[in-house]
């Protein structure tokens, strides 16, 4: 824009200087030409276009010419085409930056949807020790990607559904994807394409409507989560309880005091009680498709998935 005004003043100093020199002919009437023909004449002259229909006939029209219609001709190419080269080159070096990004990837999250809920994942992957480097955010709009770009990770406005963007991506090395467009019916045909591509990758998809959440597990989402049914409920929490809701968000949160995590059962801690295990308060485990809670806690068994709250250090 500034580039725009800064050539704008340029050609309306030269007009209003040839103007009044007075030093100018228009070859078809004999006669000086007017304002907007000197405003034409100008621009002829500093485009490099001349057409000769206007010219200088006075020796200080022609010094004019010379002196300082010349030098302008010059600061006007130089900031025409330097503008365009300027956005050549940063698109070109976007797309180097992107490919050598690209290149590094493997193992890495991918976040479909770099709305508020994604920004908050992007986060709370960068407290759990995820690097930058390692979170490629995918979103159309510019203004959800500047936003996430300055968490530091790597964007790419595309469209998530294209096979061809995942693809560029390097889906098929990735480790987890989180799906979070906002629209259901996305949700679903990302999930899908991501499956297609990376059978092996965790998908975690956000669904809107608690309807479609069955569509979604069809789909292959390993994880589906609500925002209204979580929200609904640690709302409900916060009535029954001053401090419930607090602390399961914190709970959740690496940045919280406590840590809510799993992890599989260390050879150190087969045929354990649970109870006696220091520093680890386990609230569940799980053993294939069988879950056992804080009621009816086994000995520990290889295979066996801890859920647990622990402090933060520990975790």
């Amino acid at each position: 824009m500034l580039r725009l005004a800064f050539v704008g003043a340029l050609i309306l100093g030269a007009t209003l200087v040839v103007y009044f020199e007075g030093g100018l002919v228009d070859t078809h009437n004999g006669g000086r030409p007017g304002f907007l023909d000197s405003f034409y004449f100008a621009v002829v002259t500093i485009t490099t276009v001349g057409y000769g229909d206007i010219v200088p006939v006075a020796t200080h029209s022609r010094l004019i010419d010379a002196l300082l219609l010349a030098p302008l001709r010059f600061i006007f190419i130089f900031t025409v085409f330097g503008t365009a080269y300027q956005i050549v080159l940063r698109r070109f070096q976007e797309e180097y930056r992107m490919n050598h990004a690209v290149s590094k990837l493997h193992g890495h999250g991918v976040i479909c949807g770099c709305g508020a809920t994604g920004r908050a994942a992007i986060r709370e992957l960068l407290l759990q020790g995820n690097a930058p480097a390692q979170i490629v955010a995918l979103d159309t709009e510019p203004e959800a990607l500047e936003e996430a770009s300055a968490l530091g990770v790597v964007t790419v406005n595309g469209d998530a559904t294209r096979e061809h963007v995942l693809k560029s991506i390097a889906i098929d090395r990735a480790a987890s994807v989180i799906v979070c467009p906002g629209r259901d019916d996305t949700a679903v045909l990302i999930t899908l394409t991501v499956r297609s591509m990376n059978p092996e990758a965790r998908v975690i998809a956000m669904c809107q409507e608690a309807e479609n959440m069955k569509l979604l597990e069809r789909s292959g989402a390993h994880h589906i989560v609500n925002p209204s049914m979580a929200g609904g409920t640690l709302m409900a929490a916060a009535t029954r309880r001053a401090h419930l809701a607090e602390t399961l968000t914190d709970m959740l949160s690496v940045g919280g005091g406590v840590q809510l995590d799993e992890r599989p059962a260390r050879g150190d801690e087969i045929g354990k009680i649970p109870r006696d295990l220091p520093d680890l308060s386990i609230i569940r485990i799980y053993r294939g498709e069988k879950r056992y809670d804080m009621s009816n806690l086994p000995r520990i068994e290889a295979g066996d998935v801890l859920v647990y709250v622990a402090p933060a250090s520990a975790s």
